[in-house]
């Protein structure tokens, strides 16, 4: 029987498998329960690799999702795993693809290698910073939306459109596939996407910068978005409020100095694998000092 303990005072949970404990006795309504609960859990000591990872995200997914700039960790659709490799910078918390309106709902990570020295994915309870900011801060952050806006390239919006469109099956020009990226969006009031002249896209995406919306906490208020995110492999998006005004570096500075109070290593062990709520828990990188860490990242709808 798995034994657990808290990964930190205030979120997560770490779940030690003992003798005879296998990915495949984790039901959906237990996995559901330590989401609810931690909002990020922390698998450790089972037998695995990337094919069983990809097992277990199936598994408890009724949809996959994915990062267009990265590539699958095989090409025949068995193996969900896309390789994490966004440089040696550091990276600032974020909800994944939560600056878009393909916004999954868990976010799954692999650790392969686990890094010698540094080089830790990062996690912060946006219940905990919720409940941390000011009441004028918070108050400002619900009176209105943020929009993010951002071009993307021709390739990567195509590559997220032919994987998840039903059968994966290429459109016949650039303007079926967009058809197919707006039907994506089914009509959400909340997107506005643009084809450019290069075949690029431009989209508008607003959206809450405080959440209530978690499947595993509904009605809890998140601090759970992509304002500090990264932009390794896109344009950095421009970020203002509905109104227009833009989110200016004194209100960054001051949510940076909550968030940080909030951030905690992941601590990986090999083999070790990271299942976060991706409407509450923002994750994130520190510099990478260790090149041979190796680390699986999936995304999916609950």
């Amino acid at each position: 029987m798995v034994q657990t303990e808290a990964h930190t005072k205030q979120a997560g949970l770490v779940v030690k498998a003992s003798a005879g404990d296998t990915l495949a006795s984790i039901d959906k309504p237990t996995l559901a329960n330590w989401l609810s609960r931690h909002g990020y859990i922390i698998l450790r000591g089972f037998d695995c690799d990337v094919q069983a990872f990809s097992d277990l995200v199936r598994f408890h997914s009724s949809r996959i999702s994915l990062d267009p700039a990265r590539q699958f960790h095989d090409k025949d659709g068995k193996v969900l795993a896309q390789k994490v490799d966004a440089g040696v910078d550091a990276i600032g918390l974020h909800c994944e693809n939560g600056n878009s309106p393909f916004w999954p709902d868990l976010c799954w990570f692999y650790c392969e290698q686990a890094p010698r020295v540094g080089s830790q994915t990062t996690v912060c309870d946006g219940a905990a910073v919720y409940r941390d900011l000011s009441p004028q801060m918070r108050n400002a952050l619900l009176a209105q939306d943020i929009v993010y806006t951002r071009r993307v390239g021709e390739e990567l919006w195509k590559n997220y459109v032919r994987h998840a469109f039903a059968g994966g099956a290429e459109a016949a020009n650039t303007q079926s596939c967009f058809d197919r990226l707006l039907a994506l969006v089914n009509d959400n009031d909340s997107t506005k996407i643009e084809l450019n002249e290069d075949a690029s896209v431009t989209y508008s995406f607003r959206t809450p910068a405080i959440l209530d919306r978690s499947l595993f906490s509904p009605g809890r208020y998140a601090f759970a978005n992509s304002i500090f995110g990264p932009s390794f492999n896109y344009e950095r998006p421009s970020i203002a409020f509905a109104d227009g005004t833009p989110l200016n570096a004194a209100i960054r500075r001051v949510l940076d100095e909550v968030c940080q109070r909030h951030t905690f290593d992941v601590g990986w062990k090999s083999r070790d694998i990271a299942v976060i709520d991706n409407a509450r828990v923002m994750h994130g990188r520190r510099r990478i000092e260790d090149t041979q860490r190796t680390i699986y990242n999936a995304l999916s709808y609950y």
